[in-house]
């Protein structure tokens, strides 16, 4: 685990603080895009969406903390849990328990049925709220013979049981997909909907699952491999099956971004790319496990902030596919494939894609730490979690341009190999010990590192 690896360093890392950094000159932080303008580095207080990525843990007192103070702060905070049920969930009400119990906010359980959706009484009982919390994991729909006969090919895609300590867990895909069909049927509103972007606009919070907030193409199924490898000229045959609605999410962020969750810790990259290929959107966002983007204005100009758990190193990845050749999906081949990371107390301007960093973190540039990149030998592994992400971070942070890394190919499955090279000549990297931490953990952030992904074939 990348974490245990930081910890290792423990005794060299506190020298890092020492070394001189070089500034950059005003002209080349213009250039570098990290300068932003005045309307995105002002954080206004309510309108917020916050944007989780998947597995918060009831313990991680600076997402759940946030939420309470964006939703008017304990003790004033009124949090509507919106489940799509017919009664509170075993989720929700885990998220109620935790408001409540834990972080001082008054919570109450908003069930919304098919039918209630679009109930006047349901839709005005949300926008008595200060903030709402939209949980994924519902209840089956009440037994008829076609549900009875659907659920027979439902996707067994997660564990039946919910782990604990969480909320914000994976799901399996029809939930996903029955919620989106019951709070926006057919790329409509229903009123329930409208009433949480009335919480919006009247300065109030919303939370969820990052994966199902946006208004493009949904993730449903799938795994980097199933996602690189559908419907090309390879044959394969991979673990899941790959799916995307492309009829788009929730739209309470309004812009033109693909969004995922779980993304680092289920080796979720490569499906991020492809889905922007298939669902021909440019930018993408995957949020790690117990993070969050806090994204302020998200129904006009958005800016996000990144949230994580104390001494985190997680994040948020940004895709830009627009530079790959358009005969990239059947030849599974990605090019010129432009990511950055962002970590704790990042600013970004989902607008004018500009970051600004916190003053605590400092250019690499010139201080690399390490002499050498550290390739992975399953770099999209799902059990192995975070290799991209310790990849990446590695190469930032040492003199070496790029880095070749592998995943490997399977005969049972039948899976093909797959080749990913990251290329840091373009990229500008930002970090620092987190502040406060006695162990010195480092984290770091870059813009425009290039990634390209190429198939190679079976063993």
């Amino acid at each position: 685990m990348e974490e245990n690896i930081l910890q290792s360093l423990t005794n060299l890392r506190h020298l890092r603080n020492m070394r001189i950094v070089t500034r950059l000159t005003s002209r080349q932080l213009l250039k570098c895009n990290v300068v932003r303008t005045a309307r995105a580095t002002n954080f206004t207080v309510g309108q917020n969406l916050v944007l989780i990525g998947g597995n918060l843990r009831d313990d991680n007192t600076q997402v759940w903390n946030k939420m309470v103070q964006l939703a008017g702060g304990q003790g004033v905070a009124r949090i509507g849990i919106i489940s799509v049920s017919n009664r509170n969930t075993i989720e929700g009400d885990r998220v109620i328990e935790n408001f409540v119990r834990v972080y001082g906010a008054k919570a109450v359980g908003i069930p919304v049925s098919q039918f209630g959706a679009n109930d006047p009484v349901v839709a005005n009982l949300v926008k008595e709220q200060t903030g709402i919390f939209i949980v994924e994991d519902s209840e089956d729909k009440s037994w008829n013979f076609w549900n009875w006969v659907t659920s027979l090919v439902r996707p067994t895609d997660v564990s039946v049981e919910p782990p604990t300590g969480m909320v914000c867990y994976e799901s399996a895909s029809y939930k996903r997909q029955q919620l989106i069909d019951t709070l926006r049927p057919s790329g409509q509103d229903s009123l329930v909907l409208t009433a949480i972007k009335t919480v919006l606009n009247k300065g109030g919070m919303v939370a969820g699952n990052a994966a199902f907030m946006g208004k493009s193409a949904v993730i449903l199924e799938g795994d980097s491999i199933s996602a690189l490898v559908s419907g090309t000229r390879f044959i394969s045959f991979p673990r899941m099956s790959y799916s995307i609605r492309k009829d788009g999410g929730l739209a309470l962020l309004n812009t033109d971004y693909v969004i995922e969750s779980h993304l680092s810790e289920k080796g979720r990259e490569v499906r991020l790319m492809r889905t922007l290929l298939e669902s021909d959107v440019s930018r993408g966002l995957g949020v790690d496990e117990n993070t969050a983007l806090v994204v302020n204005n998200p129904l006009s100009l958005p800016v996000g902030q990144v949230i994580t758990a104390p001494l985190a190193v997680t994040g948020v990845l940004y895709f830009d596919v627009s530079d790959i050749p358009t005969p990239s999906i059947t030849n599974a081949l990605y090019e010129n494939v432009t990511f950055s990371f962002f970590t704790v107390d990042d600013i970004f301007d989902l607008t004018l894609e500009s970051v600004t960093y916190p003053p605590w973190k400092k250019a690499i540039a010139g201080q690399e730490w390490f002499k050498n990149a550290v390739p992975s030998n399953d770099i999209l592994s799902r059990a192995g979690p975070s290799q991209w992400r310790q990849t990446a971070r590695r190469l930032i942070d040492c003199k070496e341009l790029n880095v070749t890394s592998y995943s490997p190919s399977s005969i049972v499955p039948m899976i093909p190999g797959v080749q990913v090279i990251f290329d840091r000549q373009r990229a500008v990297g930002y970090g620092a010990d987190l502040p406060g931490d006695p162990n010195n953990t480092y984290v770091a952030s870059f813009q425009r590192m290039v990634a390209s992904v190429k198939v190679l074939g079976i063993l």
